[in-house]
């Protein structure tokens, strides 16, 4: 059954669509007679009618969009029946898709003819009372509607902070890759870029208007630095395996329609006009909300999918190393506990990279079974982009990992070439903050000056600003016995408990989880906050179950329908 919101904005957008295609026709069929002025006549009394109807719509949205940003979606067996479809499906998921995608072309006709329409009829008003006070405002407003439309209709993709590499400078590198292509037949791709993380990924990067375009591998210097070449191919193939299935394409246009829209948002709201406000913002917001919902419903699938090809082409165990390699790394960027501070030295580092993989080396050491055995418990939401490293794992037949992980088993020349490129990604990741790196650091410092200058004390406000400064700087036991403190002078004190609480669920203490509702129950403005903490606590830690309590719980504080 269909959300009671999309019934109602879909039959008042279909019955303004209707009304505008109407118009047209009638304009059209008056038009062969010659009679010009009453063609404009017809058009204004429509694009006034239209103009009515997109306000109705309008303070209909305003009236209904009491939402709260909440981590639990609204409508969860109508999500859950798009990933049932995706899955079983994807033809006819994909075709909804493209029919979603092609929504905004009829919205901006809709929008264009309303607009020029209303025009119309303003020039008439004013052609036979020859009285326009009050309506030049009104013309500005509605020409700056689509201007502001018009010019989203140009996106030109960036992504600053990449290297393009070639075949000439990284032969070793491109033997793993055409290795790849060869290997499942794949189309060439484009363009093969080296950027910052853990990670790689293909996309299908369009031209300003998106007619043509192409295909992007992006590649985490992460990723060349921690796999070895077997397991790197496998990963690509996972990559390459989107293209190949379509993914990029369909996932291109929905990003496409997504940043028009959250373009013109940004627009509108910036500029604060309230008949630009009523006729792009109920849609915009709508649309955006219907367009994320489809890309989480169809990316768990995708992922499945393409996983199942990079072992059917390497094999299982190459594909399981690889990836709970690249989860290691995540967790690593992630650890609190990190040995490695930067923000305290006066200058960039111009070796950031290899400061950052020496960290890495030493911390592996002492945490890979620590982090492994996390990685394993992780547990994934339906509406996760991505399922957990245990689900993908179950998919492809291994129900108990147990594979040996080794981070040191790269041939030597292809070592040296990743090497290469770390001096190259070291360079531009220095030129990059050498200019910034006083903004950049100036929060931390300042948190090393309180830390400096704290006296003790018994106020509450200088002592919960201390708690802070000591968790920035990680000196979290510290931080831990100033929120004692605090809450000794002051047992319902919100934010020190809410601190001690995550400080909590960082170490893994299952305690933190009760402190950190307490707290909300005291602050009602921690709650958001609060929940998403604890959420992502207990998905990492596997426990589903106490997830439906939290849920429960929130549902309760806030009297929220489930």
């Amino acid at each position: 059954m269909k959300n009671k919101n999309d019934i109602i904005f879909n039959t008042m957008l279909g019955i303004i669509f209707l009304t505008c295609i109407t118009s047209i026709v009638i304009s059209t069929g008056i038009l062969v007679t010659k009679n010009f002025n009453e063609v404009f006549s017809v058009l204004g009394k429509f694009g006034f009618i239209e103009f009515v109807m997109i306000i109705l719509t309008a303070i209909i949205w305003f009236m209904m969009d009491t939402s709260i940003d909440i981590p639990f979606y609204s409508d969860y067996e109508q999500f859950e029946k798009l990933v049932l479809l995706s899955k079983n499906n994807p033809e006819k998921m994909r075709k909804k898709i493209k029919i979603l995608c092609n929504y905004e072309r009829i919205y901006i006709g809709v929008i264009t003819i309303t607009v020029i329409s209303t025009l119309i009829g303003i020039i008439m008003i004013n052609y036979k009372s020859e009285n326009i006070h009050g309506l030049g405002v009104i013309v500005f407003a509605l020409i700056g509607t689509l201007c502001i439309v018009f010019k989203t209709m140009y996106i030109k993709f960036e992504y600053p902070n990449e290297v393009t590499i070639n075949r000439q400078e990284h032969p070793e590198l491109f033997n793993v890759i055409d290795s790849a292509i060869e290997l499942t037949n794949s189309p060439q791709l484009d363009e093969i870029c080296i950027v910052e993380g853990a990670n790689a990924g293909v996309a299908f990067i369009p031209d300003g208007f998106g007619f043509n375009g192409k295909h992007v591998l992006e590649i985490g210097i992460q990723t060349l630095k921690i796999l070895n070449e077997q397991e790197l191919k496998s990963i690509l193939i996972h990559e390459l395996a989107h293209i190949y299935n379509d993914d990029t394409n369909i996932s291109s246009k929905i990003s496409r329609c997504l940043i028009r829209w959250s373009t013109i948002i940004d627009k509108v709201e910036e500029k604060d006009n309230i008949i630009q406000s009523i006729l792009l913002l109920p849609f915009a917001k709508i649309y955006i909300e219907k367009l994320e919902t489809y890309l989480n419903a169809i990316s768990q699938p995708e992922e499945i999918a393409a996983d199942k090809e990079a072992a059917l082409y390497t094999s299982v165990e190459v594909y399981a190393k690889a990836s709970a390699k690249l989860k290691i790394m995540d967790l690593f960027f992630k650890n609190p506990y990190c040995k490695v501070e930067i923000r305290a030295q006066e200058k960039p580092p111009k070796n950031y990279f290899n400061i950052m993989f020496d960290d890495f080396k030493n911390e592996i050491i002492e945490r890979k079974n620590q982090w492994l055995s996390q990685i394993k418990k992780q547990i994934s939401s339906v509406y996760d982009t991505h399922p957990s490293f245990s689900e993908r794992m179950s998919a492809l037949g291994i129900d108990n990992f147990n594979y040996e992980i080794e981070f040191e088993a790269q041939n030597e020349n292809y070592k040296k070439e990743i090497d290469r490129l770390i001096d190259i990604k070291n360079k531009q990741w220095y030129d990059c903050w050498r200019d910034e790196w006083e903004e950049f650091t100036k929060e931390y410092k300042l948190q090393l000056e309180i830390i400096e200058d704290y006296k003790e004390t018994d106020d509450i406000e200088k002592n919960i600003e201390y708690g802070f400064a000591l968790e920035e700087t990680r000196e979290y036991d510290k931080a831990m016995k100033v929120y004692k403190k605090i809450l000794s002078i002051d047992e319902k004190c919100a934010i020190a408990m809410y601190r001690m609480g995550q400080i909590l669920l960082i170490e893994n203490d299952n305690n933190g989880i009760e402190l950190t509702k307490k707290a909300a129950d005291l602050d009602s403005e921690l709650t958001i906050s609060a929940i998403e903490s604890i959420v992502e606590y207990l998905m990492d830690n596997g426990m589903k179950d106490k997830i439906d309590e939290i849920e429960y719980w929130f549902n309760e504080k806030y009297n929220v329908i489930t």
